[in-house]
């Protein structure tokens, strides 16, 4: 409208109006001007390559551009078309903060971030930096800093709160209160660090306060800037879990009956070998990031794990059974009540009326079948069972795969050559890898024994041909146990595994038609 407000406004902005781009991009954010304010915010807006005349969005435009007045491109642009003075008087209103000339981006930030964190944590933490903070304008500043953080491009933002951190030495700060002060407050990444270092602090101090780093993880979880220190956080879960383990069996292990150490390991004490693998798992993934702060404290958290797992764990169970299957060992060489891995073909293949298919997965232990049942059983629709069966002793590849074949009888043969070895034989036979399809076709013509490799990396009809026409498919895979001979990490491998299997377990459903499906293990791992 042609009235003396817009008309001095158009007046001041002669420079920015004479290009006929900037009159359009004007245009284009708000046709219906009729205030100065607004007529500042859509130059502002234009200026900034904003698709709308919001304050909030100016003002992340122009720190995302950089806190350094001169070299901000943004700012600049300001200042060439004479909008830096109404700049300022927005940021007034809407923050709070005003410094008359002397202005800087950076205190800006400091003042925004620090009066948005009063939302969420006692201004008698942040005493001193009263200087930096508004409480009549926390909740535009809350806003600001929460729409900025929870957005596609917060890395900017990560870097202001590291710079104001730095400059307003949080860090000292933060680092001298309690955890449930610090639980609440997102926006500061350098909040993760010091929560996970007083957590870590008290564990190398042999206090797990099992409740407070529970309930911390579960709500730092959903935090921003989580995923950089995750594997720190979820490894101290695991340790919170092996200790509530260990309060649950501080007594020990005193059960006499070896079926009953037998029963209460897979029912209960499994867990904490899961609880192990998972915190290794965590701790190789930091090794990975590397957080100069944390990367001690962590390795210093391993050995209080190590001494509940390998000392205390496998110590005192490991006594027990000991001590409990001696005379079971000694009588019958195995335990009794206990079903047997060298009943495996005749009690769960031969006596199915419809097609089998068997994954023999090599060192697959009892724990890691536990969650892959877990994942198949929210994975699938199928239904899901986890048993378990002694295996023959020695433990090893050799015997554990030439008990899954069928047999009568097992035996050993010593061969010999440049080097001497046992061959481990079914009836006689050979059970090497290139004997099992032999073996199993003895006991039934219709039978293939194949390997995950092989398959994996087939066409689909020539993997349909691999199987047609036969009533029991051996699978064997191998991801763990050779990752054990290379020396590569055995607990990554074993999510590999996990994910392998349950892959195989869709081709067999989906392509093949399978609905009979076992998985199991020659032997296990320590």
């Amino acid at each position: 409208p042609a009235t003396p407000i817009i008309r001095k406004q158009v007046k001041n902005y002669s420079k920015f109006f004479r290009a006929k781009d900037r009159r359009d991009t004007v245009k284009k954010l708000n046709s219906n001007i009729s205030t100065a304010a607004q007529m500042h915010l859509a130059v502002m807006s234009a200026l900034c390559g904003n698709n709308d005349i919001q304050p909030n969005h100016i003002v992340r435009s122009v720190i995302h551009a950089g806190l350094d007045l001169d070299t901000n491109s943004i700012y600049q642009s300001f200042v060439n078309y004479g909008a830096d003075k109404p700049f300022w008087a927005m940021v007034a209103q809407a923050t709070g903060y005003s410094e008359g000339d002397d202005v800087s981006l950076g205190r800006l930030a400091i003042h925004m971030l620090l009066t948005a964190a009063t939302r969420t944590m006692h201004l008698d933490h942040l005493a001193g930096l009263d200087a930096f903070i508004s409480t009549p304008h926390q909740a535009w500043c809350y806003d600001f800093v929460s729409d900025w953080l929870h957005s596609a491009d917060n890395r900017q933002l990560y870097d202001v709160a590291r710079y104001v951190e730095e400059e307003a030495r949080l860090p000292q700060r933060f680092s001298q209160l309690a955890v449930e002060d610090l639980v609440d407050p997102e926006v500061f990444p350098c909040i993760n660090e010091c929560l996970l270092t007083s957590l870590m602090k008290e564990i190398s101090d042999h206090i797990i306060q099992v409740d407070t780093i529970k309930a911390t993880v579960e709500k730092r979880r959903t935090m921003v800037w989580y995923d950089s220190v995750s594997s720190y956080y979820e490894g101290l879960l695991q340790v919170a879990n092996m200790q509530a383990f260990f309060l649950e069996h501080s007594a020990g292990f005193h059960t006499v009956e070896p079926h009953k150490i037998w029963k209460e390991y897979t029912t209960d004490y499994y867990r904490m070998d899961t609880y192990y693998r998972q915190f290794h798992l965590c701790f190789q993934k930091a090794l990975k990031i590397s957080n100069s702060l944390l990367d001690d404290l962590f390795k210093h958290v391993t050995e209080k794990v190590e001494g509940l797992y390998s000392h205390w764990f496998l110590g005192q169970l490991g006594q027990n059974w000991s001590d409990a299957a001696a005379e079971d060992l000694e009588k019958y060489g195995r335990i009794l009540e206990v079903t047997q891995q060298e009943d495996f073909y005749q009690r769960k293949v031969a006596k199915k009326d419809n097609r089998v298919f068997v994954i023999i997965s090599d060192a697959f232990r009892y724990e890691v079948a536990a969650e892959l049942a877990g994942q198949l059983q929210r994975e699938t629709q199928a239904k899901v069972n986890l048993k378990s069966m002694q295996a023959v002793f020695p433990t090893i590849t050799k015997f554990g795969m030439a008990a899954l074949l069928p047999h009568k009888a097992l035996s050993v043969e010593l061969k010999t050559g440049k080097t001497d070895r046992l061959a481990v034989l079914a009836d006689g036979q050979s059970t090497e890898a290139n004997n099992r399809d032999k073996l199993l076709k003895a006991a039934d013509k219709a039978s293939v024994a194949l390997k995950y490799k092989d398959i994996i990396g087939m066409k689909r009809a020539d993997r349909q041909a691999l199987i047609k026409g036969m009533n029991v498919v051996y699978i064997y895979h191998d991801t763990i146990d050779e990752a054990g001979h290379l020396e590569s990490s055995i607990f990554s491998a074993c999510d590999t595994a996990i994910e392998e299997i349950k892959n195989m377990v869709r081709i067999i459903a989906n392509e093949w038609g399978g609905a009979n499906i076992l998985i199991t293990a020659d032997h296990g791992f320590l």
